[in-house]
């Protein structure tokens, strides 16, 4: 799946300058959320879409927006 958060690297940069880089994840996913509402809206409705567009049975290959949110924290967290 494409990404569908335009800039995420330099926004995930941002949200890490604000809170700081030794943050941990809820910290970090409150601070996305409240800084990038729209783009938490996104992921939300882009996981919705899929829920509803998978035949029942089925798995969608886009995670449940809480786990994307940790993925984004561990994916680009400084090391």
């Amino acid at each position: 799946m494409g990404c569908f958060i335009s800039r995420k690297k330099e926004k995930v940069a941002i949200v890490f300058k604000k809170v700081g880089f030794d943050a941990d994840e809820e910290i970090f996913i409150a601070a996305f959320k409240r800084l990038y509402p729209n783009d938490w809206m996104k992921i939300n409705e882009r996981w919705q879409l899929e829920e509803d567009n998978t035949p029942p049975g089925k798995k969608h290959p886009m995670q449940h927006p809480d786990v994307y949110m940790k993925e984004m924290y561990r994916n680009h967290k400084p090391r």
